[in-house]
């Protein structure tokens, strides 16, 4: 449980130090976009295979191996890394590194579940288990906003407590009881568990519209993302209290979230999720409306509530509708639409956000609304005809 929250902890803390480093000494996203949008395909690259790879082969090596190597990569970029003049080449490494190994470590965890939890805690272990991971990206805003908020603190210590955070993680991961082998006995070549995998989600429709939501929501929040450092650097005068207010309340927005879908009994449905989101694209265009400091502090706290929201539940909704023989693969194609995304939509928005300042939201707001109306439509469409 403690061992995805750490590792995602660790990156969360690396990204955002990352956005203020770039912004702080660039004035620009451009340089960032450009960095996360080259490193953002590390994840599709890993996404492809590690589905297979965690079927095949014992999670806890896996998971062990990530952080120890995560842990070196950032203990080398605490010693390389020049936060004056910040080393695009070396930026982009580090990133591209950190990403392969959360994509492996994540699927990870979930297929090692069943050799480590009893049958009958296996959905309460997984609510808690989700609703922790999702916290990571709840508290590295509110650690990053603390930090910030007390002076000057070099991207060099960011990457020294990443480096110690992921070591913890894999000491961690040392005391986990697991079996000393490990396999779901699938058979055959890559290609063809692969290609098994393809077809079996286009099988499942539901699963179709899980994978397509994740997909769109991180085009967006790549987006979004990059667009709190600039406003916070340029529409706001470089006022670092800002932006640490920002974190603060995206963290209270999102631990809003993550103890609303802790509290729920009954089964989390996947249209309510999918209409919060078209909620929020309404939302967002009505802040764009009335653009002020106000009324853009308060939608940052709605967006961290949404995202905490959609962020706990899309891993129960894939293990919902997932026969377990396919979970391994389901996870790293679902993943691999995921991350994606992320790179086009850093790529996209970095070029507009410059010229279009705060208003690059009403392409945001668009973008979600369109889609998560045809989305909710045909969720309801599949579960009437259920």
């Amino acid at each position: 449980m403690m061992s995805p929250f750490v590792s995602q902890l660790g990156l969360s803390v690396y990204l955002i130090g990352l956005n203020w480093l770039i912004v702080e000494a660039t004035g620009t996203t451009k340089q960032l976009g450009i960095i996360q949008a080259v490193s953002g395909v590390a994840f599709i690259i890993t996404d492809v295979f590690v589905g297979v790879l965690v079927d095949k082969y014992n999670p806890k090596v896996l998971i062990l191996l990530t952080n120890l190597l995560s842990a070196l990569v950032n203990f080398g970029g605490a010693i390389l890394v020049n936060s004056n003049h910040p080393q695009t080449l070396l930026l982009i490494v580090t990133t591209f590194s950190l990403n392969i190994m959360l994509a492996i470590n994540y699927p990870s965890v979930k297929a090692l579940v069943p050799s480590v939890i009893k049958s009958n805690k296996i959905q309460r272990f997984n609510a808690i288990s989700n609703t922790i991971y999702g916290f990571a990206s709840i508290l590295a805003p509110l650690i990053c906003s603390i930090l910030l908020s007390l002076g000057k603190l070099s991207f060099n210590q960011f990457l020294l407590v990443n480096g110690l955070l992921f070591l913890f993680a894999a000491l961690i991961n040392n005391r986990i009881d697991s079996p000393k082998s490990y396999s779901i006995n699938i058979s055959g070549k890559f290609i063809e568990n692969l290609i098994e995998g393809f077809q079996y989600i286009r099988r499942t429709r539901k699963l179709i519209l899980l994978i397509s939501a994740m997909g769109i929501f991180n085009l967006c929040y790549s987006g979004f993302i990059l667009l709190i450092p600039y406003l916070a650097k340029n529409y706001f005068q470089s006022n670092v209290s800002i932006y640490s207010i920002a974190l603060l309340l995206m963290s209270l927005g999102g631990l809003a979230g993550g103890v609303n879908l802790a509290r729920q009994t009954k089964s989390i449905n996947s249209s309510k999720i999918y209409l919060e989101l078209v909620i929020f694209s309404l939302i967002l265009l009505g802040v764009v409306s009335y653009f002020n400091q106000y009324t853009w502090l308060g939608m940052v706290a709605v967006f961290g509530f949404v995202q905490a929201q959609l962020f706990g539940s899309i891993p129960t909704f894939i293990q919902k509708e997932t026969d377990s023989k396919y979970l391994g693969r389901v996870f790293g194609l679902a993943f691999l639409a995921f991350d994606g995304a992320q790179p086009l939509g850093s790529l996209l928005f970095s070029n507009f956000i410059d010229s279009l300042s705060y208003k690059t939201y009403i392409g945001i707001s668009i973008i979600m609304f369109i889609s998560f109306v045809v989305i909710f439509t045909f969720e309801i469409k599949y579960n009437t005809s259920d």
